[in-house]
């Protein structure tokens, strides 16, 4: 009888970094399906000193992607569809003028930014973009350009939604979709510009399987979690990581 053959599994290599980093995205993913904020800049924070700062915007973008449109999946007889049409466009012609700046960027200081643009995004009083003439399409531009070149732009959108009155079914799901579309045109985006994605295959997979189950369990849960004040905490939370991100960069240029 001739012998079976049973094709080997190879089980991905990574680094302990990356390895916290697939534990932290089921994290982060079950706080956003839980609260609506949060866990894409806390990610984002958490991946400096980890991967390379060349691969961190692009990486977070897929791992991101895949989180959003599952937590739009889990949540989509609450979406707002008509808001998503009006913010699309803009989105779009956002993405494509931050394209032309990302090859410009010195590669080196993208923690230093990163960390600024967090601490700014976290303190900073967010203006009232309300009454932006055609104030979907014209959101659509700012937080694309933002998101493209700072890599997480999601309180801004948190902030926009919030003003429109959505319960937390809604506001969580309405979100989903905005980034869905957010992080699929910043992947096509950095795709275009060359950037390798298949070389970050293992741990862009097991991250998105991990912001996956932690969509489906944080969606779960959300029914029975109340209602919170998880600003303050979390503002303290992002401005820790914004810190440790500009430190690592700084050890790195100096």
């Amino acid at each position: 009888m001739p012998d079976l053959f049973i094709p080997e599994l190879s089980i991905p290599e990574l680094s302990i970094p990356e390895l916290w980093l697939v534990f932290a995205a089921f994290f982060t993913s079950t706080m956003t399906a839980v609260f609506g904020i949060g866990g894409g800049v806390m990610l984002i924070g958490l991946m400096p000193g980890a991967i390379p700062a060349t691969a961190i915007i692009p990486v977070h973008g897929l791992v991101q992607l895949s989180s959003n449109v599952s937590r739009a999946w889990f949540g989509r007889r609450f979406i707002r569809w008509d808001y998503l049409k009006r913010f699309l466009p803009g989105a779009i012609v956002g993405t494509v003028l931050a394209s032309q700046f990302v090859l410009s960027i010195n590669m080196d200081y993208i923690p230093l930014v990163l960390g600024l643009f967090l601490l700014i995004i976290t303190w900073a009083p967010i203006p009232s973009l309300q009454h932006l003439p055609a104030r979907f399409f014209s959101f659509g531009i700012i937080h694309s350009l933002m998101s493209t070149l700072g890599g997480a732009a999601g309180p801004l959108l948190a902030a926009f939604l919030s003003r429109e009155g959505f319960n937390r079914d809604t506001l969580v799901a309405t979100f989903a979709a905005f980034m869905s579309t957010s992080h699929l045109l910043k992947v096509s985006a950095f795709t275009a510009l060359g950037f390798d994605f298949m070389a970050w295959l293992p741990l862009m997979l097991l991250m998105s399987i991990s912001v996956i189950l932690g969509s489906w369990f944080g969606t779960r849960i959300r029914p029975v979690i109340p209602e919170i004040n998880f600003k303050t905490i979390f503002r303290w939370i992002i401005t820790l990581l914004a810190l440790r991100m500009m430190v690592l960069s700084l050890l790195e240029i100096f």
